[in-house]
């Protein structure tokens, strides 16, 4: 995700919180100002990030349990001293995007010889996913799970046999 993008979503997050009046929405502000400016790796110790948002002003562990509760930070499993950077909302993207690969692949496999002309392929759409039909052609094919074929007729789409 690019920065701007991840930026734009934390703007939404400070205005969900802002209506609901759930907390100090200053903590968001130290956020984005001190440790999403510095802090480019996936990950981030509990220490780093307490000195990073005390820049600010003073911290405490609410501010950091807002901060979850917003979808901005999760917990690793393995090492609970660390946090991951997370996309708030992202649950609903990523359902859909198995749940149409599932569709898709299982759509093509239903077919006589695992394969189906691309153009009213793209016309479909699928029932489980908000995602575009082209998206998941797109992803599939990229990922090696489909191949495309150039016939007289047009492009044949066809399920990989690997």
């Amino acid at each position: 995700m690019f920065l701007e993008d991840y930026l734009k979503q934390l703007e939404h997050v400070v205005k969900r919180m802002e209506e609901k009046k759930q907390g100090d929405v200053d903590v968001f502000k130290w956020f984005k100002g001190h440790v999403i400016e510095s802090k480019l790796e996936p990950s981030i110790e509990h220490e780093e990030l307490y000195a990073l948002l005390s820049l600010g002003g003073q911290v405490k562990d609410g501010h950091i349990s807002l901060l979850i509760n917003a979808g901005l930070l999760t917990r690793q499993l393995i090492d609970p001293n660390m946090f991951w950077f997370a996309i708030p909302n992202i649950g609903s993207v990523l359902k859909g995007l198995s749940q149409g690969r599932k569709e898709l692949l299982s759509l093509l496999n239903r077919r006589r010889y695992k394969e189906m002309m691309l153009a009213p392929l793209e016309k479909m759409r699928l029932r489980l996913s908000p995602l575009d039909m082209r998206f998941h052609l797109r992803d599939l094919i990229g990922s090696g799970h489909l191949k495309t074929a150039h016939t007289p007729s047009g492009i044949v789409v066809q399920v990989s046999k690997d």
